[in-house]
């Protein structure tokens, strides 16, 4: 049978004049195209666990991009179908699909030059080609000779790619692509993905939620049921975002805080994961976008702003726990400092200790552990301390039989010669307060410099070890100047650097 030339048709005008200004961003959303056809493919054939392969060959004289399903396959007449209904889509109104527009098979266009859709029907043994070419109106229709598939089946075939395809388009780049957008269809096992390069295979697993699961019941529309499966984590540095997805388990929109109503916290506090599904939603032409339509949207950002104060409040919740962790074990951290410190600064005339003195605020408090000098002291001559496990992990200094210890607070049980390090339950302007009666320095954990440096334990150690010095000198030195308070801030604050731990 000879070569069939079948003539592209737009099916339907309005909706060509509606997509046409419309492009891919990415692509890789070009290669998603043919993705959603085949994960259409086995939706509408009732197929569960499929599998679809992308089969990436960027190497050679001749680099090629494969898609490749094991689904029913197109006859002759199917493939006819395809080129002539541009535009008008039979899944149309099909929950299970994506496909809406019949555009995709188009989106070759953005990636190569020359597609081939080659396919072998259910009950046929005979293998067709369908062949498109960049700019051209019309396709070519015939046997395929060379490339005979052994079941049915389609597989797609870009070749003549352009050069700034080969570089996007790696198998790292296009595994980490496919699991953002399709990662809950592919959750809930709708189909399997392998990426194949070369002799490597991936195959393309879902992300496992983190965190806490937020307990938001769903909600009940005219226009369906919007779903939230949201997750709340404490803050580790790493990105994470909420995805929205529609029909068929395919991602809309990647990051809800890209939505303009959403471009704020706690969507963009890189401390919330999971979904909101929402089956009515639907995408712009470039797959990268919500179609923002008079009733489907609105009732997507009322029902999301309806939960979100629960969700900034587990944030803020969480955020404070582990503040309050942090805190307590950097306290005793800061605690080994200073007793080192102390140490030193008592083998010296030290004018923050007033002579004879036993009273709070004349030198009484904070008194130091051992009192022997530094080449006797049990631990050896002063060596600076290089990693954080050299301070949690050594064992208590031996004390002076004869050391008073809670001279100054005597209705401490167990206290040591060190305050504790807490937030303060009633912030003021100032960065820290010290309440000698239960012996706590009190930080602001609202104050700007903290907000500043609280994301690095290193500079937040460092800060409130600062913190500790500045109270120590300042309860200490009551009838100091301004001048004096300074020159023995400075002599305690160098003391306390030498001891900071270089490695957390």
């Amino acid at each position: 049978m000879p070569a069939e030339k079948v003539r592209l048709r737009i099916g339907n005008l309005a909706k060509a004049v509606l997509v046409s200004g419309q492009a891919y961003q990415d692509p890789k959303d070009a290669l998603n195209e043919f993705v959603s056809n085949a994960a259409d493919e086995y939706a509408e054939a009732e197929r569960r666990g499929e599998r679809i392969r992308v089969i990436l060959r960027r190497k050679g004289r001749y680099p090629l991009i494969a898609v490749d399903d094991l689904g029913r396959g197109m006859s002759p007449e199917r493939l006819r179908e395809v080129a002539r209904n541009l535009f008008e889509s039979s899944k149309v109104g099909d929950s299970r699909t994506l496909g809406e527009k019949a555009i995709g098979i188009l989106a070759f266009q953005q990636l190569g030059a020359r597609c081939d859709v080659i396919s072998r029907a259910e009950g046929s043994a005979e293998t067709w080609v369908l062949r498109l070419e960049r700019g051209k109106a019309t396709a070519i229709l015939e046997r395929e000779k060379r490339r005979l598939r052994e079941v049915p089946g389609t597989i797609i075939y870009l070749s003549d790619l352009d050069p700034d395809v080969l570089r996007v388009l790696t198998q790292r780049k296009v595994v980490d692509y496919l699991r953002t957008r399709r990662g809950p269809a592919l959750a809930s096992g709708d189909y399997e993905i392998e990426v194949v390069e070369g002799r490597s295979s991936e195959p393309v697993l879902p992300e496992k939620p983190e965190g806490i699961r937020l307990a938001i019941p769903p909600r009940n529309t005219l226009w369906g049921r919007i779903e939230f499966a949201l997750y709340v984590t404490p803050p580790d540095g790493r990105r994470r975002r909420v995805s929205v997805v529609a029909r068929a388990g395919t991602s809309v929109v990647d990051d809800l805080a890209e939505i303009d109503e959403f471009a704020g916290p706690p969507w963009d506090s890189d401390q919330v994961s999971g979904q909101v599904v929402f089956g009515a939603l639907q995408q712009t032409a470039g797959r990268r976008a919500i179609l923002r339509d008079r009733q489907a949207f609105p009732l997507f950002v009322d029902a999301v702003k309806a939960i979100e104060p629960a969700v900034a409040q587990a944030v803020e919740r969480i955020a404070k726990e582990v503040d309050a962790q942090t805190a307590d074990r950097l306290s005793d951290v800061i605690r080994r400092i200073f007793d080192r410190v102390l140490k030193e600064l008592a083998d010296l005339d030290n004018p923050m200790r007033a002579p004879g003195s036993s009273e709070p605020g004349q030198g009484g408090l904070l008194e130091p552990e051992y009192r022997g000098t530094e080449e006797s002291s049990p631990e050896g001559p002063h060596n600076p301390v290089s990693d954080l496990g050299d301070l949690l992990l050594t064992p208590r200094d031996p004390v002076s039989p004869d050391a008073d210890l809670n001279r100054a607070r005597p209705d401490r049980p167990g206290s040591s010669h060190l305050p504790t390090l807490a937030p303060d339950p009633s912030p003021g302007e100032a960065r820290s307060r010290f309440d000698p009666d239960q012996g706590v320095v009190y930080f602001s954990d609202t104050h700007s410099d903290y907000l500043m440096v609280k994301e690095s334990e290193s500079m937040l150690l460092d800060y409130l070890a600062t913190l500790v010095a500045k109270e120590y000198v300042v309860y200490n030195n009551p009838r100091a100047s301004s001048d004096e308070l300074g020159e023995e801030l400075v002599r305690m604050l160098v003391r306390v650097r030498r001891h900071i731990p270089r490695r957390l």
